[in-house]
This record gives C-alpha cells, sequence and structure tokens, in this order.
C-alpha cells in the first residue's frame, strides 16, 4: 500500500471520529454508555424505587413508556413537550445519508455533530422539529431532515390522597391521571373522582375530573401527566340528586360549576314520556331552612335525551317557609342553564297522562303490531288495521275482539258482591248473573270484525279510545270437544258437520255423559247454546258434554219412606177423628 492510501484511510478515521465525539459525549452527560440511543434507557432506569412503593406501578409505566407499548393515539406534534430523556431520531438524506439517535439531556438539550447544542426544553416536538431542520440546513445543502420522536421519556409522578396504595410511579408524558390512579391500586370507598388534583412546583396545575371523562370521554377532565407532578386525591364532597323521569336517577358528586345540562347528562337523558315543559330544582341551602324551589320553563327550547339547553329563560321561584309554607313568587329572575349548589334536588316529571298521544295496542294475526296513536272522537277500527298493514292469512275475525281498558275501571258491585258468597247460598237468578258474568271477558266491547270487514258492516266500525285494545286471533280449523265423551280433542272443521257427528268423531258419548245437558260454545262471542239448537258449528267453537250428577239412592229411598210414614199418619188421625 502506498503512502498515499495510507495517509488517506487515516484522515477518513479521524473525520469518522470526530463525528462521533459528540455524541459520546453527550451520552455521558446522561450516565450512560455504548452506542446511540442507549441514554434514553440509563435515564428512564434512573428513576429508581422512590418511596418504596414504585413496585408495580413502575413495572407498568415501563410497559406503558416502552418501545413499541400502544398508545391512545399518535402523539400531536402540536401538544407534545419536550423534556430530558425524550429520544430523537435526526436523519440526515442526501448523498450520504445519515441518522443519529439524540437524546434530551438533564439539561432539555440535544447535541448535534458537527453543529452544536440547541436547548428543547419544553418546547412542543413540532417547534422543535423545526428548529433542528432549521439549524441543520444552514451547514448542508441539497439534503433533506426528519426529525421523529422514537423514545418517550419517563419521570416520577407522586400519586397521594384517598388511593389504595399512595407512592412515587414511573410515568411517561402520554400517560393520564387515570393511569396514575390505577398504578396506585385505584380509589377508596371516600375518595372523590371528580375533584382530583394535579400540582406542580406548589401550585395547581390542573384538575381531574375522572366521573365526567367516563361520561363524555373529553380529554381535559383526564390531563396528562409531566414531570414531577402530585396528584392528589381528596375525600368525595357533597352530592346533588336527579330523579323522576330520567334514564339513571342517581345521586352525584358536586363540583363547583356543574349545571343542569350536567346533572340530566349524567343521569342518562330525558325519558321518552319526560315532561319537558318545566323541570324543578328544589333547594336546601344551611341544612335545609329554607328551601327553594326553582321551576325552569323549556319555552319552546329543545330539551334532548341527552342533553338540555334552557338558554335564559324566566324561571318561576317558590320560596317555601316551613312555618306556615308560605309561597313568595319572583318572576323577575332569569336563570341560564341554572347552576347546581351541593344537596341541590333535580326532578323531572313525567308527562301527564291526559297530555300523552292517546294510543291504542293492536295484537295478533296483523302485518304490524304494535301501538298506534290515534284522535279521540276520529280514528275507528279500519284505520288502525290499515295502519298494522292488515290482516295474515291466519287470521280468525270471528274471535277477535276490542277491548276498551277504561270499562275495566267501572266497578260491578254486584259482581263483587256475589263473588264473596258461597254459590250454595245464592238465589237462583244471583247464581245465574253470576255465572254470566264470570264467562265474559272484562272490557269486551261488542264488534263483529266478521261483518265489519267481510260483510262491510260500518255500523260495527267504532271509535277508538285511549288505551283501547284490538286482539285478532288466530285461526283455529277445528272444533274442540270436551267433557263426558269417550276421546276429548280438537276435530278438524268440516263445514255442515251437526254436533251429533262431531261428537261420534270423538268416540261417541261416555258412560255417564248428560247427553240432554250437551252445550256449544261459540268462538266468537262465548255463548252457551245448548246442543239440540245447534244447527251449524263453526270453526273455533266447542261442544262440552258434561256429566251426569251422582245420585244418593239410600238418601232417596229415606226420604220417600218418611214421606209415606207422615201421609199414613196423617191418614190415621183423619180417620179417628171421623169415628
Amino acid at each position: 500500500m502506498s503512502v498515499r492510501s495510507l495517509l488517506a484511510l487515516l484522515a477518513s478515521v479521524v473525520w469518522m471520529l470526530a463525528l462521533a465525539t459528540p455524541a459520546l459525549a453527550q451520552n455521558d452527560l446522561l450516565g450512560g454508555g455504548g452506542g446511540p440511543g442507549s441514554g434514553a434507557g440509563a435515564a428512564g432506569s434512573g428513576a429508581g424505587t422512590a418511596a418504596g412503593s414504585v413496585g408495580a406501578g413502575a413495572d407498568l409505566g415501563s410497559a406503558l413508556a416502552a418501545p413499541g407499548a400502544a398508545l391512545e393515539s399518535a402523539i400531536n406534534a402540536d401538544d407534545y413537550r419536550l423534556g430530558p430523556g425524550d429520544v430523537l431520531t435526526v436523519g440526515i438524506w442526501g448523498p450520504q445519508p445519515i441518522t443519529y439517535d439524540l437524546p434530551v439531556t438533564l439539561e432539555g438539550k440535544v447535541l448535534l455533530p458537527s453543529i452544536g447544542i440547541l436547548p428543547v426544553d419544553g418546547l412542543p416536538l413540532g417547534e422543535a422539529r423545526a428548529k433542528i431542520r432549521e439549524r441543520i440546513l444552514k451547514d448542508f445543502r441539497n439534503v433533506d431532515v426528519t426529525v421523529t420522536l422514537t423514545r418517550l421519556r419517563k419521570f416520577q409522578v407522586h400519586v397521594l390522597g384517598q388511593v389504595e396504595r399512595p407512592g412515587t410511579y414511573l410515568a411517561s408524558a402520554v400517560d393520564r391521571v387515570s393511569s396514575a390512579v390505577n398504578w396506585a391500586g385505584g380509589l377508596t370507598d371516600k375518595a372523590s373522582r371528580r375533584r382530583i388534583r394535579v400540582q406542580s412546583s406548589g401550585n395547581l396545575r390542573a384538575s381531574a375530573d375522572l366521573f365526567a371523562f367516563l361520561q363524555r370521554g373529553i380529554a381535559k377532565d383526564n390531563p396528562l401527566l409531566q414531570d414531577g407532578d402530585i396528584v392528589y386525591v381528596p375525600f368525595k364532597s357533597e352530592n346533588y340528586q336527579v330523579r323522576g323521569a330520567v334514564n339513571q336517577p342517581e345521586d352525584f358528586e358536586h363540583v363547583p360549576g356543574d349545571r343542569l345540562s350536567d346533572a340530566i347528562f349524567f343521569a342518562g337523558g330525558l325519558t321518552a314520556d319526560a315532561f319537558t315543559d318545566t323541570l324543578e330544582i328544589a333547594r336546601y341551602p344551611g341544612g335545609g331552612a329554607p328551601r327553594y324551589r326553582f321551576f325552569i320553563p323549556n319555552g319552546g327550547v329543545p330539551i334532548a335525551a341527552d342533553s338540555i339547553s334552557v338558554g335564559h329563560l324566566p324561571a318561576e321561584v317558590g320560596r317555601f317557609s316551613p312555618v306556615g309554607a308560605r309561597i313568595v313568587t319572583d318572576r323577575s329572575l332569569e336563570y341560564p342553564d341554572v347552576e347546581l349548589e351541593a344537596s341541590d334536588l333535580v326532578f323531572v316529571r313525567v308527562v301527564p297522562e291526559e297530555r300523552l298521544r292517546p294510543l291504542v295496542d293492536v295484537r295478533g294475526e296483523v302485518e304490524y303490531p304494535g301501538s298506534y296513536p290515534i284522535v279521540e272522537g276520529e280514528t275507528r277500527i279500519t284505520e288502525v288495521i290499515a295502519w298494522a298493514g292488515g290482516f295474515t292469512p291466519e287470521a280468525f275475525l270471528q274471535e277477535s275482539q276490542l277491548i276498551r281498558r277504561e270499562s275495566l275501571r267501572l266497578e260491578d258491585r254486584e259482581f263483587e258482591r256475589l263473588r264473596n258468597i258461597p254459590v250454595a247460598d245464592m238465589k237462583p237468578d244471583e247464581y245465574e248473573y253470576f255465572k254470566v258474568r264470570s264467562r265474559e271477558t272484562p272490557g269486551l266491547m261488542v264488534v263483529d270484525f266478521q261483518q265489519l270487514f267481510v260483510q262491510r258492516d260500518l255500523t260495527q266500525d267504532l271509535l277508538l279510545r285511549r288505551g283501547d285494545i284490538i286482539n285478532i286471533a288466530t285461526r283455529r280449523d277445528f272444533v274442540s270437544v270436551l267433557g263426558l265423551v269417550a276421546d276429548p280433542g280438537n276435530i278438524p272443521y268440516e263445514r255442515g258437520l251437526t254436533v251429533k257427528e262431531y261428537i261420534e268423531r270423538s268416540g261417541g258419548y261416555a258412560e255417564r255423559a248428560d247427553r240432554g245437558k250437551t252445550r256449544v260454545i261459540r268462538a266468537g262471542t262465548g255463548e252457551w247454546i245448548p246442543g239440540a239448537d245447534v244447527k251449524d258449528l263453526g270453526p273455533g267453537d266447542t261442544v262440552w258434554v258434561p256429566e251426569k250428577p251422582d245420585r244418593d239412592w239410600w238418601g232417596g229411598f229415606k226420604d220417600v219412606v218418611s214421606v209415606t210414614t207422615q201421609i199414613l199418619t196423617i191418614y190415621l188421625i183423619a180417620e179417628r177423628a171421623t169415628q
């Protein structure tokens, strides 16, 4: 090898050492060693195990901060602020590409090889990236520069107050207050979920409301951790209550600034039957005396199921004095989205029944069963059946019914009286009345659906009322033969068959059948008709054959003997009297 070649090789080695020496010096500042990038690991391990309770929390914090660990989202370059321990990878892309792993030193600086030192502590990642690119491009021409955050710094945070394991834990700059609370074993039963304080350098830096965060998912309620933060969890404070027509009636911890809209939102929003014309707030300041009640009118402002926006509306304030319950009304006050106080009661009333839109229920064999709104005094049966899509092929109009709930509330005092009397003590007419009323369907209206929809008899098209039930029966293509027959059961319906023929198909009368008391129960009306009077059975009808009553032959014999004895006695007395 020539002397010229040796000199060229030596010059190349010297130039490479010159580039590498500043980076190695920067690693020495962090107390690390080895190649580029090792400084971040050393800095992370330097957090130690302060307070003797870092254990599990430190492991979890390290896992979250480790390369490749899951983050909740991509890091926002405008929000993430650099600090000691972060590692930036700088790439200079030209004819000879070069990349460097540059840790942020304990002094908050990065050392650019052969270029110089730049302060980056506290700078947003985006601003630091622009600053580094600008500085490199002063010395390098025709290259592209990239600056990437490749490793997150780790730092200590202190978690104190009402947590299971207070202590010091390792965190990264993408961890939130909820993570610190979890590392400390979670909250105690007495802990506040809504008034968590984050302090830094003796000052309140941020507040965390973990309950609101779980409800709304807004990041500001669960702030990111920063170097040296102290997370303090106080005892829970007083509650306010939300009751009435809300999806989750509950007591909620009060935080200054909570408003009516927050209370309704936390309670899961209003139910479908909530009365939104007015909302009520009952206030008990100073331990409950006096009592204030605010009536917040809707005033045309829509109140959604998941939020409420009242706006500046006049409020009626009823002040209730414990003595005499004197009410004073002041309409001059205006309440926006009212701010709540501890111990307030927010009450949402249910819409009064008379203000609900009237509904009728359509059940059974229609295409779309369900509840349908009506206009009382206008809507008829045929209209509602049309809204329900008409009948299915299995509909059986003869047995279909209209039930009026309104009539269910009408009391039949005579029937109620008879229900409490033994049948043996009833008079014949009382028993007949009781028997007929017992067989009735409560609230049944007289409507012949067959006549209405087949014969088009509009006299059957009744006006509907709130709460009516239209029940379209399912077709029954059989006649039931029950009671004292050989094989009781259902016989396939055949037009023209008589009662006797259906009984014969059931095996005929049984031995103790009371043939003369055979009855037919009509499917449509429930009417009981003597079998001998029925010429034509219909599908769904029932043939009932009762059992002969037991005869007391010995009792009858004794009665005959007794009567005969009495007659003979009277005869003998009369005969003696004539002698």
